[in-house]
Protein backbone atom coordinates (compact mmCIF):
# COMPACT_ATOMS: atom_id res chain seq x y z
CA UNK A 1 0.00 0.00 0.00
CA UNK A 2 1.51 3.34 -0.87
CA UNK A 3 0.53 6.29 1.20
CA UNK A 4 1.37 10.22 0.95
CA UNK A 5 4.40 11.43 2.78
CA UNK A 6 3.01 13.73 5.67
CA UNK A 7 -0.08 12.17 5.54
CA UNK A 8 -2.11 10.60 8.69
CA UNK A 9 -1.56 7.58 7.66
CA UNK A 10 2.31 7.83 7.07
CA UNK A 11 2.44 9.40 10.54
CA UNK A 12 0.21 6.07 11.69
CA UNK A 13 2.78 4.02 10.22
CA UNK A 14 5.64 5.81 11.23
CA UNK A 15 4.62 6.02 14.80
CA UNK A 16 4.21 2.13 14.78
CA UNK A 17 6.45 1.16 12.89
CA UNK A 18 8.92 3.30 15.12
CA UNK A 19 7.91 1.78 18.33
CA UNK A 20 8.56 -1.62 16.63
CA UNK A 21 12.12 -1.05 16.36
CA UNK A 22 12.71 0.58 19.54
CA UNK A 23 10.67 -2.08 21.39
CA UNK A 24 13.11 -4.93 19.58
CA UNK A 25 15.97 -3.04 19.92
CA UNK A 26 15.15 -2.87 24.08
CA UNK A 27 14.23 -6.30 23.89
CA UNK A 28 17.76 -7.04 21.97
CA UNK A 29 19.57 -5.14 25.04
CA UNK A 30 17.56 -7.44 27.52
CA UNK A 31 18.22 -10.68 26.18
CA UNK A 32 22.05 -9.75 27.15
CA UNK A 33 21.09 -9.27 30.30
CA UNK A 34 18.74 -12.11 30.76
CA UNK A 35 20.75 -13.96 33.19
CA UNK A 36 20.04 -11.01 35.74
CA UNK A 37 17.51 -11.26 38.17
CA UNK A 38 13.79 -9.89 36.67
CA UNK A 39 15.25 -9.51 33.36
CA UNK A 40 13.51 -12.41 31.43
CA UNK A 41 10.61 -10.60 32.87
CA UNK A 42 11.39 -7.60 31.23
CA UNK A 43 12.51 -8.90 28.26
CA UNK A 44 8.74 -10.64 28.19
CA UNK A 45 7.17 -7.60 28.78
CA UNK A 46 9.17 -6.21 25.52
CA UNK A 47 8.38 -9.10 23.64
CA UNK A 48 4.72 -8.43 24.17
CA UNK A 49 4.72 -5.29 23.90
CA UNK A 50 5.84 -5.34 20.31
CA UNK A 51 4.11 -7.89 19.12
CA UNK A 52 1.17 -5.82 20.14
CA UNK A 53 2.48 -2.45 18.20
CA UNK A 54 3.07 -5.32 15.19
CA UNK A 55 -0.39 -6.17 15.68
CA UNK A 56 -1.84 -2.41 15.51
CA UNK A 57 0.39 -1.39 12.42
CA UNK A 58 -0.84 -4.78 10.40
CA UNK A 59 -4.57 -3.66 11.06
CA UNK A 60 -3.69 -0.10 9.76
CA UNK A 61 -1.84 -1.00 6.36
CA UNK A 62 -3.48 -4.44 6.28
CA UNK A 63 -6.19 -6.10 4.44
CA UNK A 64 -10.01 -5.17 6.44
CA UNK A 65 -10.99 -8.83 4.89
CA UNK A 66 -8.17 -9.90 8.66
CA UNK A 67 -9.96 -6.97 10.78
CA UNK A 68 -11.55 -9.10 13.31
CA UNK A 69 -8.55 -12.13 13.25
CA UNK A 70 -6.21 -9.21 13.76
CA UNK A 71 -8.47 -7.38 16.41
CA UNK A 72 -8.51 -10.53 18.67
CA UNK A 73 -5.08 -10.59 18.22
CA UNK A 74 -4.38 -7.30 19.14
CA UNK A 75 -6.39 -7.17 22.10
CA UNK A 76 -5.02 -10.46 23.96
CA UNK A 77 -1.54 -8.74 23.20
CA UNK A 78 -3.21 -5.60 25.30
CA UNK A 79 -4.43 -7.27 28.11
CA UNK A 80 -1.46 -9.74 28.17
CA UNK A 81 1.11 -6.99 28.25
CA UNK A 82 -0.56 -5.43 31.54
CA UNK A 83 -0.84 -8.53 33.08
CA UNK A 84 3.05 -9.33 32.15
CA UNK A 85 3.94 -6.16 33.56
CA UNK A 86 2.16 -6.72 36.92
CA UNK A 87 4.67 -10.05 36.73
CA UNK A 88 7.46 -8.09 35.97
CA UNK A 89 7.27 -5.56 38.77
CA UNK A 90 6.51 -7.88 41.01
CA UNK A 91 9.73 -9.72 40.54
CA UNK A 92 11.59 -6.33 40.29
CA UNK A 93 10.15 -5.12 43.65
CA UNK A 94 11.26 -8.12 45.38
CA UNK A 95 7.58 -9.81 45.92
CA UNK A 96 7.73 -12.55 43.63
CA UNK A 97 7.76 -15.10 46.27
CA UNK A 98 4.15 -13.47 47.63
CA UNK A 99 2.85 -13.50 43.72
CA UNK A 100 3.92 -17.16 43.57
CA UNK A 101 2.03 -18.19 46.69
CA UNK A 102 -0.74 -20.38 45.73
CA UNK A 103 -3.60 -18.62 47.71
CA UNK A 104 -2.39 -15.07 45.56
CA UNK A 105 -1.64 -16.91 42.17
CA UNK A 106 -4.83 -19.10 41.42
CA UNK A 107 -7.03 -16.40 41.85
CA UNK A 108 -4.72 -13.96 39.89
CA UNK A 109 -4.04 -16.55 37.28
CA UNK A 110 -8.10 -16.53 37.31
CA UNK A 111 -8.78 -13.29 36.51
CA UNK A 112 -6.04 -12.97 33.86
CA UNK A 113 -7.50 -16.08 32.10
CA UNK A 114 -10.90 -14.50 31.92
CA UNK A 115 -9.52 -11.04 30.89
CA UNK A 116 -8.01 -12.74 27.90
CA UNK A 117 -10.72 -14.56 27.20
CA UNK A 118 -13.46 -12.13 27.08
CA UNK A 119 -11.04 -9.81 25.00
CA UNK A 120 -9.56 -12.46 22.60
CA UNK A 121 -11.78 -15.52 23.00
CA UNK A 122 -13.50 -15.99 19.68
CA UNK A 123 -17.16 -17.39 20.61
CA UNK A 124 -16.66 -14.65 24.42
CA UNK A 125 -15.29 -11.62 22.28
CA UNK A 126 -18.18 -11.63 19.24
CA UNK A 127 -20.16 -10.70 22.67
CA UNK A 128 -18.01 -8.06 24.13
CA UNK A 129 -17.06 -6.47 20.90
CA UNK A 130 -20.24 -5.34 19.20
CA UNK A 131 -21.25 -3.09 16.08
CA UNK A 132 -18.53 -3.31 13.72
CA UNK A 133 -17.61 -0.12 11.83
CA UNK A 134 -15.29 0.43 9.27
CA UNK A 135 -13.63 3.54 8.45
CA UNK A 136 -12.55 4.27 5.27
CA UNK A 137 -10.72 7.83 6.19
CA UNK A 138 -8.07 8.50 7.02
CA UNK A 139 -7.28 4.92 6.12
CA UNK A 140 -9.28 1.98 6.22
CA UNK A 141 -9.98 0.53 9.22
CA UNK A 142 -12.07 -1.77 11.03
CA UNK A 143 -13.44 -1.36 14.80
CA UNK A 144 -15.92 -2.34 17.48
CA UNK A 145 -18.45 -0.87 20.15
CA UNK A 146 -17.18 -2.48 23.63
CA UNK A 147 -19.81 -3.97 25.92
CA UNK A 148 -19.70 -3.66 29.98
CA UNK A 149 -18.08 -6.48 30.25
CA UNK A 150 -15.17 -5.06 27.93
CA UNK A 151 -15.11 -1.98 29.83
CA UNK A 152 -14.26 -3.96 33.36
CA UNK A 153 -11.74 -5.67 31.70
CA UNK A 154 -9.75 -2.54 30.37
CA UNK A 155 -10.63 -1.20 33.66
CA UNK A 156 -8.95 -4.06 35.19
CA UNK A 157 -5.84 -4.32 32.44
CA UNK A 158 -5.56 -0.22 33.33
CA UNK A 159 -4.67 -0.93 37.09
CA UNK A 160 -3.02 -4.00 36.98
CA UNK A 161 -0.61 -1.78 34.69
CA UNK A 162 -0.89 1.23 37.52
CA UNK A 163 -0.07 -1.43 40.20
CA UNK A 164 2.69 -2.43 38.51
CA UNK A 165 4.33 1.21 38.06
CA UNK A 166 3.59 1.90 41.35
CA UNK A 167 5.54 -0.79 42.50
CA UNK A 168 8.75 -0.22 40.28
CA UNK A 169 8.60 3.55 41.37
CA UNK A 170 8.11 2.86 44.51
CA UNK A 171 11.62 0.74 45.09
CA UNK A 172 13.24 3.54 42.64
CA UNK A 173 11.69 6.25 45.27
CA UNK A 174 12.99 4.60 48.45
CA UNK A 175 16.63 3.07 46.83
CA UNK A 176 19.95 4.49 47.31
CA UNK A 177 21.94 5.89 44.40
CA UNK A 178 19.18 6.18 41.43
CA UNK A 179 19.47 10.01 40.60
CA UNK A 180 16.32 12.35 39.95
CA UNK A 181 16.82 12.65 36.73
CA UNK A 182 16.21 8.44 35.86
CA UNK A 183 13.05 8.38 38.45
CA UNK A 184 11.47 11.05 36.55
CA UNK A 185 11.78 10.15 33.52
CA UNK A 186 10.68 6.67 34.27
CA UNK A 187 7.79 8.44 36.04
CA UNK A 188 6.66 10.31 33.07
CA UNK A 189 7.10 7.22 30.83
CA UNK A 190 4.73 4.90 33.11
CA UNK A 191 2.34 8.02 34.06
CA UNK A 192 2.02 9.25 30.42
CA UNK A 193 1.44 5.51 29.16
CA UNK A 194 -1.83 5.42 31.54
CA UNK A 195 -2.69 9.00 30.39
CA UNK A 196 -2.55 8.14 26.81
CA UNK A 197 -5.04 5.33 27.88
CA UNK A 198 -7.36 7.82 29.39
CA UNK A 199 -7.57 10.39 26.86
CA UNK A 200 -6.70 8.52 23.44
CA UNK A 201 -9.69 9.95 21.95
CA UNK A 202 -8.79 13.48 22.56
CA UNK A 203 -5.42 12.88 21.02
CA UNK A 204 -5.17 14.91 17.43
CA UNK A 205 -6.35 13.29 14.29
CA UNK A 206 -6.62 10.02 16.27
CA UNK A 207 -8.46 7.58 14.39
CA UNK A 208 -11.00 5.46 16.12
CA UNK A 209 -10.12 2.21 17.87
CA UNK A 210 -6.26 2.54 17.00
CA UNK A 211 -4.40 1.51 20.47
CA UNK A 212 -2.19 4.42 20.84
CA UNK A 213 -1.08 3.32 24.09
CA UNK A 214 0.84 0.69 22.33
CA UNK A 215 3.08 3.03 21.38
CA UNK A 216 3.54 4.77 24.84
CA UNK A 217 3.85 1.51 26.48
CA UNK A 218 6.71 1.09 24.24
CA UNK A 219 8.25 4.40 25.33
CA UNK A 220 7.94 2.90 28.60
CA UNK A 221 10.24 0.14 28.07
CA UNK A 222 12.43 2.54 26.27
CA UNK A 223 12.65 4.69 29.21
CA UNK A 224 13.58 2.00 31.85
CA UNK A 225 16.55 1.16 29.52
CA UNK A 226 17.41 4.32 28.82
CA UNK A 227 17.15 5.83 32.11
CA UNK A 228 18.19 2.82 34.60
CA UNK A 229 20.66 0.90 32.02
CA UNK A 230 23.79 2.07 34.59
CA UNK A 231 21.94 1.11 37.88
CA UNK A 232 21.36 -2.52 37.38
CA UNK A 233 17.90 -2.45 36.31
CA UNK A 234 17.08 -5.85 37.02
CA UNK A 235 18.68 -6.06 40.09
CA UNK A 236 16.60 -7.08 43.31
CA UNK A 237 16.79 -3.04 44.19
CA UNK A 238 17.95 -0.79 41.75
CA UNK A 239 21.43 0.06 43.50
CA UNK A 240 24.38 0.46 41.72
CA UNK A 241 27.59 0.57 43.73
CA UNK A 242 29.59 -1.46 40.26
CA UNK A 243 31.93 1.45 39.85
CA UNK A 244 33.09 1.66 43.67
CA UNK A 245 33.39 -2.15 44.78
CA UNK A 246 34.70 -3.84 41.10
CA UNK A 247 38.27 -1.50 41.91
CA UNK A 248 38.08 -3.46 45.30
CA UNK A 249 40.28 -6.40 45.12
CA UNK A 250 38.90 -8.14 48.77
CA UNK A 251 35.65 -10.05 47.52
CA UNK A 252 32.31 -7.37 48.42
CA UNK A 253 28.68 -8.27 48.80
CA UNK A 254 25.78 -6.04 49.32
CA UNK A 255 22.48 -6.27 50.51
CA UNK A 256 19.34 -4.84 50.41
CA UNK A 257 17.12 -4.31 54.04
CA UNK A 258 15.34 -7.81 53.00
CA UNK A 259 18.94 -9.48 52.97
CA UNK A 260 18.89 -9.81 49.42
CA UNK A 261 22.19 -9.81 46.89
CA UNK A 262 21.95 -6.50 45.34
CA UNK A 263 25.55 -6.47 43.97
CA UNK A 264 29.21 -8.04 43.99
CA UNK A 265 32.16 -7.72 42.57
CA UNK A 266 34.58 -10.32 41.07
CA UNK A 267 36.19 -11.60 43.82
CA UNK A 268 32.92 -12.33 45.72
CA UNK A 269 32.04 -14.43 42.74
CA UNK A 270 34.71 -16.15 42.88
CA UNK A 271 34.78 -17.06 46.61
CA UNK A 272 31.04 -17.44 46.71
CA UNK A 273 29.67 -19.07 43.54
CA UNK A 274 26.33 -19.11 44.40
CA UNK A 275 25.89 -15.34 44.15
CA UNK A 276 23.87 -13.51 42.38
CA UNK A 277 21.41 -10.64 42.05
CA UNK A 278 17.92 -11.16 43.85
CA UNK A 279 19.07 -14.26 45.75
CA UNK A 280 18.74 -14.47 49.82
CA UNK A 281 22.44 -14.19 51.24
CA UNK A 282 21.43 -16.79 53.84
CA UNK A 283 20.78 -19.24 50.68
CA UNK A 284 24.27 -18.27 49.18
CA UNK A 285 26.41 -17.08 51.92
CA UNK A 286 28.23 -19.40 54.63
CA UNK A 287 25.98 -19.29 58.03
CA UNK A 288 29.69 -17.56 59.45
CA UNK A 289 29.03 -14.26 57.29
CA UNK A 290 25.26 -13.96 57.94
CA UNK A 291 25.80 -14.75 61.48
CA UNK A 292 28.25 -12.01 61.68
CA UNK A 293 25.84 -9.40 60.05
CA UNK A 294 23.24 -7.85 62.67
CA UNK A 295 19.95 -7.90 61.06
CA UNK A 296 19.36 -3.88 62.41
CA UNK A 297 22.70 -3.09 61.81
CA UNK A 298 23.14 0.70 62.28
CA UNK A 299 27.03 1.17 62.55
CA UNK A 300 29.78 -0.36 61.16
CA UNK A 301 31.23 -3.38 62.53
CA UNK A 302 34.43 -5.06 62.16
CA UNK A 303 34.75 -8.60 62.97
CA UNK A 304 36.86 -12.07 62.37
CA UNK A 305 35.44 -15.02 60.73
CA UNK A 306 36.52 -18.27 60.23
CA UNK A 307 35.53 -19.66 56.62
CA UNK A 308 36.62 -23.05 54.65
CA UNK A 309 37.78 -23.46 51.26
CA UNK A 310 38.93 -26.39 49.41
CA UNK A 311 39.40 -28.23 52.53
CA UNK A 312 41.53 -25.56 54.59
CA UNK A 313 39.93 -23.49 56.72
CA UNK A 314 41.43 -19.49 57.04
CA UNK A 315 40.93 -16.57 58.81
CA UNK A 316 39.14 -13.33 57.44
CA UNK A 317 37.98 -10.09 58.74
CA UNK A 318 34.77 -9.14 58.49
CA UNK A 319 33.68 -5.49 57.64
CA UNK A 320 29.91 -4.73 57.88
CA UNK A 321 28.75 -1.60 56.98
CA UNK A 322 25.10 0.01 56.72
CA UNK A 323 23.77 1.72 53.68
CA UNK A 324 21.33 4.60 54.77
CA UNK A 325 20.29 7.92 53.49
CA UNK A 326 18.66 10.96 56.39
CA UNK A 327 17.89 7.70 58.56
CA UNK A 328 16.25 5.57 56.63
CA UNK A 329 18.50 1.77 56.16
CA UNK A 330 18.99 0.48 52.32
CA UNK A 331 20.58 -2.60 53.33
CA UNK A 332 24.30 -3.11 53.76
CA UNK A 333 27.85 -3.71 52.06
CA UNK A 334 29.92 -6.51 53.60
CA UNK A 335 33.72 -6.86 52.69
CA UNK A 336 35.68 -10.25 53.25
CA UNK A 337 39.61 -10.01 54.05
CA UNK A 338 41.31 -13.24 54.28
CA UNK A 339 43.96 -12.23 56.95
CA UNK A 340 45.15 -16.15 57.81
CA UNK A 341 48.83 -15.56 56.19
CA UNK A 342 48.78 -12.17 58.56
CA UNK A 343 47.85 -13.27 61.27
CA UNK A 344 50.29 -16.56 61.03
CA UNK A 345 53.07 -13.60 60.11
CA UNK A 346 51.82 -11.90 63.54
CA UNK A 347 51.59 -15.35 65.47
CA UNK A 348 55.32 -15.69 64.19
CA UNK A 349 56.71 -12.42 65.10
CA UNK A 350 55.17 -12.22 68.62
CA UNK A 351 56.99 -15.58 69.02
CA UNK A 352 60.43 -13.78 67.72
CA UNK A 353 59.78 -11.01 69.92
CA UNK A 354 59.72 -13.23 73.15
CA UNK A 355 62.31 -15.16 72.15
CA UNK A 356 64.16 -12.00 71.92
CA UNK A 357 62.90 -10.39 74.83
CA UNK A 358 64.53 -13.44 76.95
CA UNK A 359 67.61 -13.45 75.14
CA UNK A 360 68.21 -9.93 74.96
CA UNK A 361 67.26 -9.19 78.58
CA UNK A 362 67.90 -12.47 80.52
CA UNK A 363 70.59 -14.77 78.47
CA UNK A 364 73.00 -12.25 76.93
CA UNK A 365 72.65 -10.25 80.40
CA UNK A 366 73.61 -13.40 82.10
CA UNK A 367 76.42 -14.35 79.67
CA UNK A 368 77.83 -10.86 79.93
CA UNK A 369 77.98 -10.93 83.51
CA UNK A 370 80.24 -13.87 84.12
CA UNK A 371 82.64 -12.52 81.10
CA UNK A 372 82.18 -9.27 83.36
CA UNK A 373 83.30 -10.51 86.79
CA UNK A 374 85.99 -13.31 85.07
CA UNK A 375 87.59 -10.60 83.16
CA UNK A 376 87.99 -8.34 86.21
CA UNK A 377 89.19 -11.25 88.26
CA UNK A 378 91.99 -11.58 85.28
CA UNK A 379 92.82 -7.86 85.50
CA UNK A 380 93.29 -7.72 89.67
CA UNK A 381 95.68 -10.90 89.03
CA UNK A 382 97.37 -9.93 85.75
CA UNK A 383 99.93 -7.65 84.58
CA UNK A 384 100.82 -5.89 81.12
CA UNK A 385 99.76 -7.29 78.20
CA UNK A 386 97.49 -9.94 80.14
CA UNK A 387 95.97 -7.23 81.61
CA UNK A 388 95.41 -5.09 78.86
CA UNK A 389 93.62 -7.89 76.94
CA UNK A 390 91.52 -9.26 79.78
CA UNK A 391 90.32 -5.03 80.20
CA UNK A 392 89.71 -5.41 76.38
CA UNK A 393 87.28 -8.32 77.16
CA UNK A 394 85.73 -6.78 80.00
CA UNK A 395 85.22 -3.29 77.99
CA UNK A 396 83.93 -5.54 74.60
CA UNK A 397 81.51 -7.49 77.24
CA UNK A 398 80.28 -4.04 78.12
CA UNK A 399 79.83 -2.90 74.71
CA UNK A 400 78.00 -5.77 74.19
CA UNK A 401 75.43 -5.39 77.27
CA UNK A 402 74.84 -1.86 75.83
CA UNK A 403 73.99 -3.10 72.48
CA UNK A 404 71.63 -5.58 74.22
CA UNK A 405 69.57 -2.71 76.36
CA UNK A 406 69.42 -0.46 73.45
CA UNK A 407 68.26 -3.21 70.94
CA UNK A 408 65.10 -3.50 73.91
CA UNK A 409 64.93 0.09 73.22
CA UNK A 410 64.33 -0.30 69.75
CA UNK A 411 61.85 -3.11 70.07
CA UNK A 412 59.70 -1.13 73.04
CA UNK A 413 59.76 2.31 70.49
CA UNK A 414 58.18 -0.28 67.56
CA UNK A 415 55.76 -1.49 69.94
CA UNK A 416 54.66 2.26 70.92
CA UNK A 417 54.27 3.53 67.62
CA UNK A 418 50.65 5.68 68.03
CA UNK A 419 51.08 6.19 71.58
CA UNK A 420 51.45 10.09 72.58
CA UNK A 421 52.16 11.64 76.27
CA UNK A 422 53.33 15.21 77.76
CA UNK A 423 56.43 14.98 77.74
CA UNK A 424 58.37 17.85 80.12
CA UNK A 425 61.15 18.56 77.80
CA UNK A 426 63.37 21.24 80.01
CA UNK A 427 62.89 18.44 83.43
CA UNK A 428 64.12 15.89 80.68
CA UNK A 429 67.03 17.59 79.45
CA UNK A 430 68.44 18.80 82.70
CA UNK A 431 68.08 15.10 83.99
CA UNK A 432 69.60 13.47 81.06
CA UNK A 433 72.27 15.70 81.44
CA UNK A 434 73.28 15.29 85.31
CA UNK A 435 73.36 11.76 85.08
CA UNK A 436 75.99 11.88 81.59
CA UNK A 437 77.97 14.66 83.58
CA UNK A 438 78.25 12.18 86.63
CA UNK A 439 79.39 9.87 83.98
CA UNK A 440 81.68 11.74 82.26
CA UNK A 441 83.62 14.29 84.43
CA UNK A 442 85.86 15.21 82.03
CA UNK A 443 83.26 16.94 79.93
CA UNK A 444 81.88 20.29 79.95
CA UNK A 445 77.92 20.32 79.84
CA UNK A 446 75.86 23.29 78.94
CA UNK A 447 72.29 23.51 79.50
CA UNK A 448 70.15 26.60 77.73
CA UNK A 449 66.62 25.48 78.24
CA UNK A 450 63.36 27.85 79.01
CA UNK A 451 61.63 27.86 81.88
CA UNK A 452 58.99 25.32 81.00
CA UNK A 453 58.39 23.77 78.04
CA UNK A 454 55.77 20.60 77.73
CA UNK A 455 54.85 18.89 74.25
CA UNK A 456 53.05 16.29 73.74
CA UNK A 457 54.77 13.60 72.38
CA UNK A 458 55.55 9.78 71.98
CA UNK A 459 57.28 8.64 74.70
CA UNK A 460 60.20 7.16 73.35
CA UNK A 461 61.52 10.81 73.34
CA UNK A 462 63.40 10.29 76.40
CA UNK A 463 66.19 7.01 74.98
CA UNK A 464 66.16 9.33 71.72
CA UNK A 465 67.62 12.24 73.96
CA UNK A 466 69.58 10.27 76.13
CA UNK A 467 71.18 8.55 72.59
CA UNK A 468 72.22 11.80 71.36
CA UNK A 469 73.68 13.47 74.48
CA UNK A 470 75.73 10.04 75.37
CA UNK A 471 77.37 9.66 71.60
CA UNK A 472 78.27 13.65 71.44
CA UNK A 473 79.85 13.07 75.30
CA UNK A 474 81.44 9.31 74.41
CA UNK A 475 83.08 9.85 71.09
CA UNK A 476 84.89 13.54 72.16
CA UNK A 477 88.39 12.61 72.95
CA UNK A 478 89.27 16.26 73.12
CA UNK A 479 90.92 17.45 76.65
CA UNK A 480 88.53 20.72 76.30
CA UNK A 481 85.19 17.98 75.39
CA UNK A 482 81.97 20.15 75.45
CA UNK A 483 78.63 19.30 74.99
CA UNK A 484 75.96 22.12 74.40
CA UNK A 485 72.36 21.10 74.45
CA UNK A 486 69.92 24.14 73.63
CA UNK A 487 66.24 24.12 73.33
CA UNK A 488 64.28 26.63 71.48
CA UNK A 489 60.36 26.65 71.48
CA UNK A 490 58.82 28.16 68.23
CA UNK A 491 55.39 28.66 66.80
CA UNK A 492 54.84 25.11 65.44
CA UNK A 493 57.69 23.45 67.24
CA UNK A 494 59.65 22.59 69.57
CA UNK A 495 63.81 22.61 68.46
CA UNK A 496 66.52 20.72 70.30
CA UNK A 497 70.26 21.63 69.31
CA UNK A 498 73.00 18.98 70.50
CA UNK A 499 76.25 20.33 69.62
CA UNK A 500 79.90 18.89 70.51
CA UNK A 501 83.27 19.82 69.72
CA UNK A 502 84.49 16.35 69.03
CA UNK A 503 85.80 14.70 65.65
CA UNK A 504 82.55 14.10 63.91
CA UNK A 505 80.16 11.71 62.78
CA UNK A 506 81.99 8.71 60.72
CA UNK A 507 81.31 8.56 57.08
CA UNK A 508 79.93 5.20 57.27
CA UNK A 509 77.55 6.13 60.05
CA UNK A 510 76.40 9.47 58.21
CA UNK A 511 75.77 7.40 55.01
CA UNK A 512 73.94 4.33 56.52
CA UNK A 513 71.87 7.31 58.80
CA UNK A 514 70.82 9.38 55.25
CA UNK A 515 69.84 5.89 53.66
CA UNK A 516 67.84 4.81 56.17
CA UNK A 517 69.02 1.49 55.34
CA UNK A 518 72.25 -0.90 56.17
CA UNK A 519 73.63 -3.05 53.58
CA UNK A 520 76.98 -5.34 53.30
CA UNK A 521 78.71 -2.35 51.92
CA UNK A 522 77.83 0.19 54.63
CA UNK A 523 76.52 -0.66 57.48
CA UNK A 524 76.91 1.72 60.94
CA UNK A 525 78.74 0.40 64.26
CA UNK A 526 76.03 1.36 67.25
CA UNK A 527 72.23 1.60 67.58
CA UNK A 528 72.11 4.87 69.22
CA UNK A 529 71.51 7.19 66.48
CA UNK A 530 69.09 4.53 64.88
CA UNK A 531 66.57 4.78 67.98
CA UNK A 532 66.75 8.66 67.53
CA UNK A 533 65.85 8.25 63.47
CA UNK A 534 63.12 5.34 64.76
CA UNK A 535 61.62 8.40 66.81
CA UNK A 536 61.89 11.30 64.82
CA UNK A 537 59.66 8.88 62.40
CA UNK A 538 57.04 8.16 64.98
CA UNK A 539 56.69 11.84 65.23
CA UNK A 540 57.36 12.96 61.79
CA UNK A 541 59.69 15.15 62.62
CA UNK A 542 63.07 16.26 61.47
CA UNK A 543 66.78 15.15 62.03
CA UNK A 544 70.03 17.02 60.25
CA UNK A 545 72.95 16.27 60.99
CA UNK A 546 75.91 18.85 60.67
CA UNK A 547 79.40 17.16 61.11
CA UNK A 548 82.97 17.80 60.37
CA UNK A 549 86.71 17.81 62.35
CA UNK A 550 85.57 20.56 64.53
CA UNK A 551 82.65 19.16 65.99
CA UNK A 552 79.30 17.73 65.15
CA UNK A 553 75.61 19.88 65.46
CA UNK A 554 72.33 17.75 65.79
CA UNK A 555 69.36 19.34 64.69
CA UNK A 556 66.11 17.45 66.21
CA UNK A 557 62.69 19.24 65.20
CA UNK A 558 59.39 18.53 67.09
CA UNK A 559 56.58 19.11 64.42
CA UNK A 560 54.04 19.51 67.82
CA UNK A 561 52.91 22.70 69.18
CA UNK A 562 54.04 23.32 72.87
CA UNK A 563 51.26 22.19 75.26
Amino acid sequence: MLFEFGSVLFWHVLAFGLACVLGLGSAIWTYHRRDQHAAQAFLLFLGVTVAWNATVLLRIVGSVALGWELHLIEQFFQVLMTLVWLYFAAVYAGYRSVLMRRSVASPLAAVGIGMLAVESFPPIAARTNTDPTTIQEPFAFVTWTDTALSGIVEVLALAAFAIGSGLILYKLLTANYVQAWQIALVFAATSGAILVEVVESSIPHAVSGVDYPAIAVTGVGVSYVVGLYRYDLFGYTPVDMSDVIDGITAPVVVLNPEQRIVDFNASAAAMFPAVAAGERADAVLPTAVIDAVPADLTAPTDTEVTLSRDGDERVHRLYAAPLDSFGDSYGVAITVRDITTQRRREENLALLKQILTRALRHNIRNKVDIVQANSQALIDQLDGTEETQARAAFEAADDLLSISTKARTMKDVAEHRGRTTPVAMCELLSQTVAEYDQQYPETTFVVDCPSACTVEVTPDIKPAVENLIENAAEHNPAADAEVRVTLDQQADAVVLTIADNGPGIPANELTVLERGREDVLSHGSGLGLWIVTMVVEEIDGTITYDTGDDGTTITLRLNRSPA
